[in-house]
């Protein structure tokens, strides 16, 4: 029997305040005006209110639910103000500690990351709040006192409006399995998915990385980086691939990988009934995370561990082999093949890439040729600008083409665009004081001797 407990006035004994009982985990209100609440954890209620730190599947799920009824509650009638969906995680299956993991979270939803308290201390977990919802990624087994390693990772709906498209009202709502598992799919697998996960010291620095990514790199690990100037979706999104594809390439293993497959092997665990059919109902959850054959064993409890090393340690297995360009996996096309086939777009992107690097080469040998030029023959040589420096530009009229004569020993050697330019920026530095006289036709000049 539940044992309410209520304020009294001392003179008139008329009640104060709301009805209280609080039984294995849960706690019953009475309100005033009759309406009765309850708060609380269903699972430390199935626990007999010892703890939440187990496993607890869709089958204890229902159980819990049952059992509320001997206090009268019934779920069609049950209204929901707020839930969470969560799942204790045991990270000792892959030898990475629950630290490591929440240490490698870079981003989550575009919030601002608030350190959580747990048994009056710092540093063991982290929440992201958002408008409709808070993600939340803490050490289970600190907040329980366990001596293990056991991550938790929690999605908390504190308004119903961002499950009313799913037609989750009440508490019967959340028995049934296509809402549910659509729910999970949608509000909880893919937050997971969408969070960027780095761990530091897989890629301490840009050394091994393709020049063209070193600089972007050092903002790609700043947490800060990611919720600054509230960048766009689209934005995000590409640079959220590309540090995953230098992930994959680079680090020697994919934290946020070994996380996903630690959580499909829960959510199977999660689904399954007592006669051990993996996925009963929830059919729709089973290719999440895409896990191999083998990373779990059919009709039995024993979960595979997870190794932490992203290679694949089996004898005979082909290497894995990525797309330089966009990084997609190339394993199936040929030994020799470097680029994915998706309509050459790769590897028209690289040669584009290539020819870029050699123009850049040739420039390079053309501007060591004009320093040269500049610096010892000094004043050995004529030269002619075929544009006039104080011509302005009119709208609508093409400026022409920056050229350069240079006169050297009778020979002639011309110099257009690009190098002209970079030949007049460097001769007026280290001849400043020498005069440009004007041509006759007003549109050349020529560098007096």
């Amino acid at each position: 029997m539940l044992k309410f407990s209520v304020l009294t006035d001392v003179d008139s004994k008329e009640e104060i305040g709301n009805r209280r009982a609080h039984y294995k985990g849960l706690d019953f209100i009475i309100e005033p005006k009759g309406k009765a609440k309850i708060k609380g954890s269903i699972h430390k209620f199935f626990n007999d209110g010892l703890h939440n730190a187990d496993r607890f599947t869709y089958e204890s799920f229902i159980e819990a639910v049952n059992r509320l009824s001997a206090y009268g509650v019934k779920p069609e009638s049950t209204r929901l103000k707020s839930f969470e969906i969560g799942l204790n995680l045991d990270t000792s299956t892959c030898k990475i500690d629950t630290k490591t993991f929440l240490d490698s979270i870079l981003y989550c939803r575009g919030a601002q990351r608030s350190e959580m308290e747990l048994n009056g201390k710092t540093g063991y977990g982290y929440a992201y709040k958002t408008t409709n919802a808070t993600y939340k990624f803490y050490d289970k087994a600190e907040q329980s006192k366990l001596q293990a390693e056991l991550l938790r990772v929690e999605t908390k709906f504190i308004r119903m409006r961002a499950v009313e498209n799913y037609g989750i009202k009440s508490l019967a709502d959340l028995l049934d399995r296509d809402k549910l598992s659509k729910l999970i799919a949608d509000k909880f697998l893919k937050s997971i998915d969408e969070t960027i996960f780095f761990e530091w010291e897989q890629i301490k620095t840009s050394r091994r990385l393709p020049t063209k990514y070193k600089s972007r790199f050092k903002d790609l690990r700043n947490p800060n980086w990611w919720i600054k100037d509230q960048r766009s979706n689209t934005n995000r999104q590409r640079n959220k691939e590309l540090l995953e594809k230098l992930i994959k390439t680079y680090a020697k293993r994919d934290i946020k990988n070994i996380l996903k497959g630690l959580i499909s092997l829960e959510i199977s665990a999660f689904t399954r009934s007592k006669k051990c059919y993996e996925y009963t109902g929830f059919e729709n959850l089973k290719n999440w995370n895409h896990l191999d054959k083998n990373a779990q064993k059919s009709v039995t409890n024993t979960q595979r561990i997870v190794c932490a090393d992203s290679t694949d340690r089996r004898e005979g297995k082909e290497k894995k082999k990525y797309c330089l360009s966009c990084g997609k996996e190339i394993t199936g096309q040929k030994s020799d093949s470097k680029y994915c086939n998706d309509q050459r777009k790769c590897r028209d992107k690289a040669y584009n890439l290539k020819v870029s690097e050699k123009k850049q080469s040739k420039r390079s040998q053309k501007e060591k040729e004009i320093l040269h030029l500049i610096k010892d023959l000094g004043n050995e040589f004529n030269l002619i600008r075929t544009t006039n420096p104080n011509r302005k530009k009119i709208k609508g009229i093409p400026s022409r083409k920056t050229s350069i004569i240079a006169t050297i020993g009778g020979r002639k050697k011309y110099y257009h665009g690009a190098d002209a330019r970079f030949f007049l920026n460097e001769f007026d530095k280290r001849t400043k004081t020498e005069v440009l006289t004007q041509c006759p036709d007003d549109t050349r000049l020529e560098h007096a001797q």
